[in-house]
C-alpha cells in the first residue's frame, strides 16, 4: 500500500482542495501550487534498435481509483452525472461533479477512504495517443516497456518518487472509470471520453523533498 506520508499529501491534500473550490475560498496562486498533487511527471522508456535506451518524460493528470469490486458501484454514480450535462450550465455541472467526486471518491473520513479506494493503483489518461500530431512518445514506450515512473513535486519542498508496472486499458471498468472522472468536471462537448487508461500498480515509493526524512529514503 502506498506509504500514509504520501497519502496523506496526495489524496486527503485534494480532498481539502476540493473543497475550498466549491465554497468559493480559492486563492489563485495557491491553486496552481495545491494542484500539482494531481500533475506528477510520468516517465518511461525503451530500448532502441541500436541498443540505446529512449527516454520520455511528461506532465499527466493523475488520481485515485476506488477498490475493483465498488468500481462498478462508482461508475453508475459518475455516469448519470455526465449522461445529465446537457440540462445544466457548465458552471453548475462542475459544481456538482466536484460533489460527486466528494461523495465516490475523495472522502475526508479517513476510515471511509481506506475501506473504498485502493492505495495501490495510481490511474491516469493517455490522452496524446489520440492526437493526431502527437509524438505519441509515452504510447510507443508503454508498448514495448510497462515499467515507469511518477514524479511529485510541490514548490517549495515537497517531493515523491513513484516506481511501478502501468497496465493499458482500452475498455472495461477501470477505462470507463477514469474517463469518466475526466469528464465529470471536464465538460466533454462531444459524448463521452474514450481515452486509453493507464493503471500503475506502485511498488516503490521514495521521498524526495530536502531534509532528515527525504533525499531518495525508500517509503514502500
Amino acid at each position: 500500500m502506498l506509504p500514509e506520508d504520501f497519502i496523506e499529501w496526495a489524496y486527503f491534500g485534494r480532498v481539502r482542495v476540493i473543497k475550498r473550490m466549491l465554497s468559493g475560498e480559492i486563492d489563485p496562486s495557491k491553486f496552481i501550487i495545491d494542484m500539482t498533487r494531481h500533475t506528477p511527471v510520468l516517465c518511461t522508456a525503451r530500448v532502441l534498435e541500436d541498443g540505446s535506451v529512449f527516454v520520455n518524460a511528461k506532465v499527466v493528470g493523475a488520481g485515485f481509483v476506488p477498490k475493483y469490486n465498488l468500481l462498478k458501484e462508482v461508475i453508475v454514480k459518475l455516469r448519470a452525472h455526465v449522461d445529465h450535462l446537457s440540462d445544466i450550465s457548465i458552471e453548475e455541472y462542475r459544481k456538482e461533479g466536484l460533489k460527486l467526486l466528494l461523495n465516490t471518491v475523495y472522502f475526508e473520513e479517513k476510515e471511509r477512504a481506506y475501506e473504498t479506494i485502493d492505495f495501490e493503483r495510481i490511474a491516469m489518461l493517455e490522452i496524446a495517443s489520440r492526437i493526431p500530431w502527437s509524438s505519441k512518445h509515452t504510447w510507443r514506450n508503454l508498448q514495448e516497456n510497462k515499467r515507469a515512473c511518477l514524479l511529485y513535486y510541490m514548490p517549495p519542498t515537497i517531493s515523491f518518487e513513484l516506481h511501478g508496472t502501468i497496465e493499458v486499458h482500452t475498455n472495461g471498468p477501470y477505462h470507463e472509470y477514469v474517463n469518466l472522472v475526466h469528464d465529470i468536471y471536464h465538460y466533454p462537448k462531444s459524448g463521452r471520453s474514450s481515452y486509453p487508461c493507464l493503471i500503475m500498480k506502485v511498488e516503490e515509493v521514495y521521498d524526495n523533498s530536502p531534509g532528515p526524512k527525504g533525499f531518495g529514503t525508500r517509503l514502500l
